[in-house]
């Protein structure tokens, strides 16, 4: 499973699809979260749910922010899709290897915004079914779950890519998954990698990035899921130990993340600056 948000029995029940809409919203960008999860009861209450989680890792002021609850079969229609700037696939508890007809209509969906030019960052589950959906393959880890923060590592790509942040050596980031890329989409590029996981990060071209580890999560919320697990016998003590020590080696760089991950979602980086640029010079041409 590409570990995200944890199905809580308590919560399928959950209100409605939420809409915020700020003042001058349109003018400063539409996004939405295709959540893969249901919100655990713990997130619920702490945070508001995990759309309210990735908000305040995303949403900038004057932006108009949507979910909808991908796992429960709720999906934006083409007409709905075509006025978002940018979507975000979160976590899921399910496999992006499964066949689920929400997860195959989720594929299917990826595509045809791709096709449509429209600008996707995937995290955990999100990272692996965006590569799926691509043309890649995911599945199990040889070495198991990743829980806990973990660093990883850019590579020279990350850093043109990124080039204003000035991307570090290490980026610590917390992890929660047992599922991984195997295999890139084609012309797909290496972003990042870690000493358990070959593809931390990747993407293709301007418009597709994943990101294996949770930069929308906080001790908290991986602590409460990990209860979770561990009171189901599906990871061992022993697992959660590791996860607890692993936020006194290091702590997630947050702040860093979010520039990463606001960056590539709102077309700030200079290589998707070009690219627009190139196509208004077509248009113009034309």
């Amino acid at each position: 499973m590409g570990m995200g948000p944890v199905e809580n029995g308590a919560s399928a029940a959950v209100e409605a699809t939420a809409v915020v809409v700020p003042p001058a919203a349109n003018k400063c960008g539409s996004y939405a979260l295709l959540q893969c999860g249901e919100d655990s009861e713990y997130v619920r209450k702490a945070y508001g749910g995990y759309f309210e989680v990735f908000r305040a890792l995303l949403a900038e002021d004057g932006e108009r922010w949507r979910v909808y609850r991908a796992v429960r079969g709720e999906l934006p229609t083409d007409a709905e899709a075509a006025g978002f700037d940018g979507l975000v696939i979160s976590g899921s508890c399910s496999d992006a290897h499964g066949d689920e007809p929400w997860i195959l209509a989720l594929v299917d969906l990826i595509r045809r915004l791709l096709a449509a030019g429209k600008r996707i960052l995937g995290v955990c589950f999100g990272h692996q079914i965006l590569c799926r959906a691509l043309g890649g393959r995911t599945g199990r880890s040889t070495k198991g779950w990743d829980i806990g923060v973990s660093c990883i590592h850019p590579t020279a790509a990350a850093a043109r890519l990124f080039a204003p942040l000035k991307l570090p050596v290490h980026m610590p980031v917390i992890e929660f998954h047992q599922d991984e890329v195997w295999e890139l989409p084609p012309k797909a590029e290496v972003l990042a990698r870690s000493d358990k996981t070959g593809v931390e990060m990747f993407r293709l071209g301007d418009r597709a990035m994943g990101v294996q580890g949770h930069p929308e999560y906080s001790k908290d919320i991986l602590m409460s899921i990990a209860d979770r697990l561990l009171q189901n016998n599906l990871i061992l003590d022993c697992q959660v130990d590791v996860a607890k020590a692993s936020f006194d080696v290091r702590q997630p760089d947050k702040d860093l993340w979010k520039k990463v991950c606001r960056g590539f979602l709102k077309g700030r980086l200079p290589s998707q600056q070009q690219s627009q640029q190139q196509k208004q010079q077509q248009v113009a041409v034309l």
